[in-house]
C-alpha cells in the first residue's frame, strides 16, 4: 500500500501528528509525508491512501490546506482511498468548528472514497501542544485506516 499524508501546521502539532500516522502508515508499505504548501500537484496512480490534515483556525481549514486542494481541482482524487484529520482545542466541536469537517468536504468533492470520518487530535495551552496520548492515538488511527484499505485490496484481487 503506497500513501501520502498531507498537513498543514501552525505551531507544528499538526506535522507531529502527520508524522505519527506516516510513521504508522509505512508499516504497510511505502508512504511519504509532506506540507501542504510543497504537496504534488498531481499524485501518481500509485498512490492508495491520501490523508489530509490540519490545524482548525476560526472553525475552519487553513489557506494552505485550501490551496492544496484547489490546485488538485475537482476529481483529482477518483479511487483514492482517502481520510482527514484535524488538531483543535478540546472544546465542544460547535464552538471550535472542526477543519476535518471542511478537509472530508472537499475529499469528496475531490471525488475520493472517505474510508472514515474526519478526526480530531487535541491540543490545549495558550500555546498549543498537543495532550499527552495524541500521538499515540495518531498511530491508532493509522493502523485502522490502513487494515481498512488492506482488507478492501484484498477483496478487489479476489474478484
Amino acid at each position: 500500500m503506497n500513501s501520502l499524508v498531507v498537513y498543514g501546521s501552525r505551531h507544528g502539532n499538526t506535522h507531529k501528528v502527520a508524522d505519527a500516522i506516516a510513521s504508522e502508515l509505512g508499516k504497510y508499505g511505502e508512504v511519504q509525508v509532506v506540507g501542504a504548501e510543497k504537496a504534488p500537484r498531481f499524485l501518481p496512480d500509485q498512490i492508495d491512501l491520501v490523508v489530509v490534515g490540519g490545524p482548525t483556525e476560526a472553525h475552519h481549514i487553513t489557506e494552505p490546506v485550501a490551496q492544496f486542494f484547489d490546485h488538485l481541482g475537482k476529481g483529482a482524487l477518483v479511487g483514492k482511498a482517502a481520510a482527514a484529520f484535524d488538531t483543535r482545542l478540546r472544546w465542544p466541536e460547535w464552538l471550535s468548528g472542526s477543519a476535518s469537517t471542511g478537509i472530508v468536504q472537499r475529499l469528496h468533492q475531490a471525488r475520493a472514497h472517505v474510508i472514515a470520518p474526519g478526526v480530531s487530535f487535541f491540543v490545549s495551552g495558550k500555546l498549543p501542544v498537543l495532550e499527552p496520548g495524541e500521538v499515540e492515538r495518531a498511530a491508532a488511527w493509522a493502523a485502522s485506516l490502513a487494515a481498512g484499505v488492506e482488507s478492501k485490496e484484498h477483496v478487489s484481487l479476489l474478484l
